[in-house]
């Protein structure tokens, strides 16, 4: 109960307020025989954070560390089930990452939303209210950019604080650069002289500056990557990209295990309205995970 007080805590010191010298690091942390990936560090009124994910569970946390009590990764985050999924989903480029749960749980899907920039000023807002009555806590993995953010603030606000909705951050980047006139292998983070660093780190420090905590998720633009950037994410910023084996717009099978891809800033109407036409079986059969549970025990 103190851990979650204190987290309350500094959840709310962070909401709303700017943070300076954001930056990656690549360090361990060990408290209550847990382990900890610190990936992340930054400051805020004179405080230096630290973003932590847990090598077993996955899922991530903010908190003030001193710097004494971090270590230098060796073989004991190697061997975690977070490092195994790292090398796994970082080896698939041409499918943007892991489309499918690497832990089978009977009867799991899993549902990722993506929110790239969009030009409409609305957002799928009755299919959110859809997914939050089917359960009290509805787990989804919101795919996030700081385009689609930006320009929705009000939109991006009524989603982090719907109470029905379990919601993980998902990466994905800060410009989510596209343009129809260039060929796919040269596109999205594909573009020559993208700024990887700027692409990856904008975003995270937008959803903290919001009070949100960013997961250890990322989603390429378009599902579309490359060796050289997956060796980024895997040793340099440690993200697990997510793929997807049924992105609904494109009529994919959903089936057991599935990470299911649709958009929610109305730039794929079809994506929605047939997913929607499938919940009620989909539910009698299935049941919706957090996406963490896909890579552990």
């Amino acid at each position: 109960m103190f851990k979650v007080f204190l987290f309350l805590i500094f959840g709310s010191l962070l909401l709303g307020k700017s943070i300076e010298h954001y930056d990656v690091l690549a360090k361990q942390y060990t408290q209550d025989h847990e382990h900890y990936l610190v990936s992340r560090t930054f400051i805020r009124d004179n405080t230096r954070y630290y973003l932590l994910t847990n090598t077993a569970t996955l899922n991530s946390k903010i908190m003030p560390l001193d710097d004494s009590m971090l270590m230098p990764l060796d073989a004991t985050f190697e061997n975690t089930l977070l490092a195994k999924a790292l090398k796994k989903a970082t080896a698939l480029h041409e499918q943007g990452g892991i489309s499918h749960a690497i832990r089978m749980h009977p009867k799991a899907l899993y549902l990722t939303i993506d929110m790239c920039p969009s030009h409409h000023r609305d957002y799928e807002s009755t299919f959110f209210e859809k997914l939050a009555s089917l359960n009290q806590k509805m787990p989804v993995a919101i795919a996030i950019s700081s385009g689609w953010i930006l320009h929705h603030q009000q939109a991006f606000e009524s989603l982090k604080n719907n109470p029905n909705l379990l919601i993980t951050w998902v990466n994905h980047t800060h410009t989510h650069f596209y343009d129809p006139m260039l060929p796919p292998n040269e596109n999205f983070m594909l573009r020559t002289n993208t700024n990887v660093k700027k692409e990856i780190l904008g975003v995270e420090k937008l959803l903290i500056e919001n009070g949100e905590t960013p997961s250890v998720f990322f989603r390429f633009p378009g599902l579309m990557a490359n060796k050289s950037l997956m060796k980024a994410l895997r040793e340099v910023y440690f993200l697990v990209p997510l793929g997807a084996d049924a992105w609904i717009a494109k009529n994919q099978t959903i089936k057991e295990g599935s990470f299911i891809l649709v958009h929610g800033n109305k730039n794929e109407p079809l994506g929605i309205k047939l997913l929607e036409r499938k919940l009620p079986e989909l539910m009698k059969k299935y049941s919706f995970s957090p996406i963490q549970e896909a890579f552990r025990e």
